[in-house]
């Protein structure tokens, strides 16, 4: 499970009753396959995660560096009052600093 005590920044995917699952990296909700231009090639990886439905008041996240992101394909689902906040430039790296998309 993650620590609590820290804070991330990862992407909302699942939304409370949405069905997910990750099918060799390529993430599927509700049945159709995301488009995830904002994770670069080089960061994808081939992980696989079984479909589950999101349950109410909890949430599907990932990272957008797949290959190391720590995320709900390790800890499950996020209880909506551990999210706060909302990313909204990024800085590194460099050459995609700029608002978030």
């Amino acid at each position: 499970s993650p620590d609590y005590m820290k804070d991330f920044i990862k992407r909302v995917i699942g939304l409370p009753g949405d069905s997910v699952a990750v099918k060799d990296g390529w993430v599927f909700v509700n049945g159709r396959k995301l488009q995830e231009s904002y994770v670069p090639r080089e960061y994808r990886d081939d992980r696989s995660y079984p479909v589950h439905t999101v349950p109410r008041n909890e949430y599907f996240v990932l990272g957008d560096h797949r290959s190391s992101s720590n995320d709900s394909r390790a800890w499950g689902f996020v209880p909506r009052s551990y999210i706060y906040g909302k990313a909204v430039f990024v800085f590194w790296p460099l050459e995609h600093a700029g608002s978030v998309h």
